[in-house]
């Protein structure tokens, strides 16, 4: 194992699509770091992304090479899931510690396997679950722990995607990676929603799917595919509903608890608690909340907009947060901010809905054969 607890540690980036603009973004807040080199099979994108970074970094297309000649302290794996599991395996043998993209692997073998490793090389993994650093998540695990929405009975999360998105992203085009995913799009969109549910009702257990497709809207061709989900976890019921290629994004968490209910909004970072005044007139308490909600919105918009023109709210607030937590912990040989058992949970939940994705896909076939021949 290296030793992370030089003043300079040294890194290596794998990967450098898209998310491996935020992960150096993100790299600029933590000091005393450098990046040795850049690795992606297309050596034009690591290339640019060396230019990007402002050093004068190694780069080339061959992962092994660039791990065996010039071994960092930590590399960051930013690939496509499939990926995941044999490059965080060669590079923990080489002793490196890892910050690995969401989901941590494909299968839960592969994700055990990287546990079983980590535990042999004494090296240290955390996984880029960088919402739970975004400050309205922070926030609403302190209003639970304090209870005050009373027991957590039910959670919710909605991702809608964006098509204009998934076009600047690559996501349209047959070759992109993401087609790979036995859940699709889904594969890709929903480790993020998985995990901030999993984080306030628990390990999943079960799942239940109902998967559609919708004709396209009036403003492009591509279809509208959705997804939702209902997971019984171990202290409350969950619900996830995702789709693609909508005209506008959306991504919310709710928490109905049994005192109150928390509704979050994780695009614009701003939250509200609905609950309902006893010593009101039903009608009138439903009228108070709905106005209590309605000014709490407007007064944390107020300040972030103060926050944002002071320079104290960034951009991705929640990659900040994860990377900063993440090298500090490898300097003082803390606890990993987001440790890979997490991780493993949510390629748990997954691996279960590859195999819900499976088996509806089966049961449609079924049907459509069964129709076909009467």
């Amino acid at each position: 194992m290296r030793s992370a607890s030089l003043n300079r540690i040294t890194v290596g980036i794998v990967g450098c699509g898209v998310g491996s603009k935020h992960h150096l973004r993100a790299l600029r807040v933590v000091p005393d770091i450098e990046v040795l080199w850049f690795c992606d099979k297309d050596e034009n994108r690591a290339y640019k992304m060396a230019q990007q970074s402002g050093s004068d970094s190694l780069v080339n297309a061959d992962f092994n090479k660039l791990l065996n000649n010039h071994t960092p302290d930590v590399v960051h794996i930013i690939t496509p899931p499939a990926t995941h599991a044999t490059l965080a395996i060669q590079a923990m043998e080489k002793g490196c510690h890892i910050m690995l993209d969401k989901p941590m692997a494909t299968t839960v073998e592969d994700a055990q396997q990287i546990l079983e490793i980590r535990n042999r090389t004494g090296t240290r993994l955390c996984m880029m679950h960088n919402h739970m650093f975004d400050p309205t998540i922070i926030k609403a695990h302190e209003i639970v722990r304090r209870g005050f929405l009373g027991e957590v009975i039910c959670v919710e999360g909605r991702h809608f995607y964006e098509y204009r998105k998934m076009e600047v992203e690559g996501l349209h085009s047959p070759e992109h990676w993401v087609h790979t995913l036995k859940s699709g799009t889904a594969g890709e969109f929903m480790p993020h929603t998985v995990y901030l549910l999993q984080s306030f009702a628990g390990s999943c257990n079960r799942l239940q799917l109902i998967h559609g497709t919708n004709s396209s809207h009036s403003q492009t061709t591509y279809s509208i595919h959705s997804w939702m989900v209902q997971l019984k976890c171990e202290a409350a019921v969950a619900r996830v509903f995702v789709t693609d290629n909508m005209p506008y994004g959306h991504f919310g968490i709710d928490i109905y608890g049994s005192e109150a209910a928390l509704h979050i909004n994780m695009m614009d970072l701003t939250y509200s608690i609905e609950r309902i005044r006893d010593f009101l007139p039903l009608t009138a308490a439903r009228m108070a909340s709905t106005l209590e909600q309605s000014m709490q919105k407007v007064w944390q918009t107020i300040g972030n907009s103060v926050r944002i023109a002071a320079g104290r709210l960034k951009r991705r607030p929640g990659h900040l947060g994860l990377m900063r937590a993440f090298y500090s912990a490898l300097r003082r040989d803390d606890p990993m901010p987001v440790n890979g058992e997490d991780g493993l949970e949510v390629v748990r939940t997954m691996e279960m809905l590859d195999f819900a994705v499976a088996d509806y896909t089966y049961l449609k076939a079924d049907k459509s054969a069964k129709s076909a021949a009467v």
